[in-house]
């Protein structure tokens, strides 16, 4: 008598989800290396020596951005217990997570809600990081407006990289109005969400309260002070512009010197974009590497270049990633 098959479990589907990303994204990273070159890639990684403890180094600052970031928004609600170093450790560990799996977000902040449980209470944690994400997703959506704009004002670029840029923009638009609507409107999803995802599976949601605030408290940004909305804004800010910084840094050892900062700005714009959308492969595998070297050639660098840099930006996320979990590891001992 056959046995009967083994049912799958929501582990076992995520990990054949991450399974499939990763190998889709293996593909694609070997297909851009056959194209472009790896005689060319391999030369450009290896040119940029030691300027990658400068790559390293801005990488870690930007993450000391978003912890500052984080914190500012912990203090606002009352919650000023969180500290730079459990702060800056957290959202290492949550980005190690968040990069590792398909989950995106859906793993990397709740990490961050964990670890800071020391110092932290659930609510605060769950609230500050809402925020925080809230300032973030705005950033992003202007970061990509802005390069989509200038990617559009190249006079010489192809049809297809223009429509899609012309796509992106009106995405963000879009993405515009929707913020506005729920800045007045107040909706309350997250509660909404919470009481669905717990129907559909059989459970009673938990700690309807807990997201209430949560909600009430993300509406309430924009009777903040003034400054403290500028604070925040300048954290990310900071986060964006040393991602420009690192690309620049990147690209003038790549071109001898030559690359400028408008460059630099549209493709760090474009990988954010990337980030976005992509996710759900781990590590951005291949799709940073593809992305890169389309951007590249739309602007007139070597797609061999576009190639070398995102490569270089991976292996600085590998090291910072190491550390989060290190991090983790003995959090959870």
């Amino acid at each position: 008598m056959p046995s009967a098959p083994v049912p799958s479990t929501p582990r076992s589907r995520l990990a054949l989800l991450g399974a499939l990303s990763a190998a889709v994204g293996a593909v694609l990273l070997v297909v851009t290396v056959r194209q472009v070159g790896w005689t060319e890639i391999q030369r450009g990684v290896g040119a940029v020596g030691g300027w990658f403890l400068l790559v390293v180094a801005l990488g870690g600052a930007r993450f000391y951005a978003r912890a500052r970031s984080w914190i500012l928004c912990s203090r606002q609600i009352g919650a000023p217990g969180l500290t730079s170093r459990a702060a800056f450790g957290a959202v290492l560990a949550g980005d190690a997570v968040g990069n590792l799996t398909p989950l995106g977000l859906l793993a990397s902040e709740p990490t961050k809600v964990l670890l800071a449980k020391p110092t932290l209470a659930t609510g605060p944690a769950l609230t500050s990081v809402a925020l925080d994400n809230g300032f973030y997703t705005v950033s992003v959506l202007v970061m990509i407006a802005a390069g989509a704009w200038a990617l559009v004002r190249q006079v010489s670029l192809d049809a297809t990289i223009r429509l899609v840029a012309e796509a992106v923009l009106a995405s963000v638009l879009v993405a515009a109005v929707i913020g506005v609507w729920l800045a007045t409107q107040r909706p309350a999803i997250l509660s909404r969400l919470a009481q669905l995802t717990a129907r559909v599976a059989g459970r009673q949601a938990r700690s309807p309260e807990v997201l209430r605030e949560v909600e009430a408290r993300f509406y309430g940004v924009l009777a903040w002070p003034p400054a403290v909305l500028l604070a925040a804004a300048g954290w990310q800010a900071a986060f964006h512009l040393g991602a420009i910084v690192e690309v620049w840094v990147i690209l003038l050892v790549l071109s001898g010197g030559t690359a400028s900062f408008a460059q630099a700005f549209v493709l760090e714009s474009a990988g954010r974009l990337i980030t976005v959308l992509f996710k759900v492969i781990p590590f951005r595998m291949g799709v940073d590497e593809a992305g890169a070297a389309v951007v590249a050639t739309a602007l007139g660098i070597p797609a061999s270049h576009g190639v070398a840099l995102a490569l270089v930006r991976k292996l600085r996320i590998l090291v910072w990633n190491g550390v989060g979990l290190v991090v983790l590891a003995r959090a959870r001992r």
